[in-house]
């Protein structure tokens, strides 16, 4: 069963569609991806799934309920989060400090689902272990990247959208954050990530959504898609 449906999804940035009646599908036990060039739509579809920008047109669905052009923090505590392509964290505070705020601001922990007791337990799952007092802006880049998805895992959610996870990551650092990952849907997460790494979305994807200058242009296995001639075309060109 899907989690999220989004249906006929557009939005216009004044003459510019940058989606264009978009409709997607996801199973929150599945990791899926979606994939595009650059300028194809893709942050600005995570964008209005979490009530950043309001659609020009369509619907998002979420566990049945219509939340098209809710609020971020509404959507929030319902079990929708997105990280961000920036490494992006409160750079003045200790990491501890980061996912403790995440915690107070999230899902409720009365609704179920609690997988966590603690900021430390999250920290140990993503990594972390014995980095609580560190202060969050004098962290290397690898770990800026798994505190962003530390201070998500702290908000309780029930579906995780990663956008670029692996921007700026070394090749260990991206086999380490694909075994972080895939622990997700073990512990009854969800993830929809976008990334250009098709080492990772391949590695990891069950499903795949290609988006083209706002348009989906296939979907279906990581193996199929990639071997799309039309995906080929605009997007991976040589780089298979």
């Amino acid at each position: 069963m899907a989690a999220l449906e989004i249906t006929r999804l557009q939005k216009k940035f004044g003459g510019v569609v940058a989606l264009n009646g978009v409709d997607l599908s996801v199973d929150p036990t599945r990791i899926t991806g979606i994939i595009g060039p650059n300028g194809s739509g893709k942050t600005t579809l995570f964008n209005v799934i979490v009530g950043a920008h309001k659609p020009s047109a369509g619907r998002v669905s979420w566990l049945g309920t219509d939340i098209t052009g809710k609020s971020p923090a509404l959507i929030a505590r319902h079990g929708l989060v997105r990280t961000f392509q920036q490494a992006m964290s409160f750079s003045t505070l200790s990491v501890r400090e980061n996912v403790t705020i995440a915690c107070e601001h999230g899902r409720p922990r009365d609704n179920g689902g609690l997988r966590w007791s603690s900021p430390e337990e999250i920290l140990d799952f993503v990594g972390l272990s014995g980095l609580g007092d560190q202060t969050a802006g004098s962290m290397p880049f690898g770990n800026l990247r798994r505190l962003g998805i530390a201070i998500a895992l702290g908000t309780n959610p029930l579906l995780l959208l990663l956008d670029e996870p692996a921007a700026g990551l070394n090749q260990t650092e991206v086999a380490q954050l694909m075994e972080l990952i895939l622990q997700l849907p073990k512990v009854g997460i969800g993830v929809c990530l976008i990334d250009h790494d098709m080492f990772l979305m391949s590695g990891l994807c069950e499903r795949l959504t290609v988006l083209n200058f706002g348009t989906k242009i296939a979907e279906g296995p990581p193996a199929a898609v990639l071997n799309d001639p039309k995906v080929k075309e605009v997007y991976l060109g040589n780089e298979l």
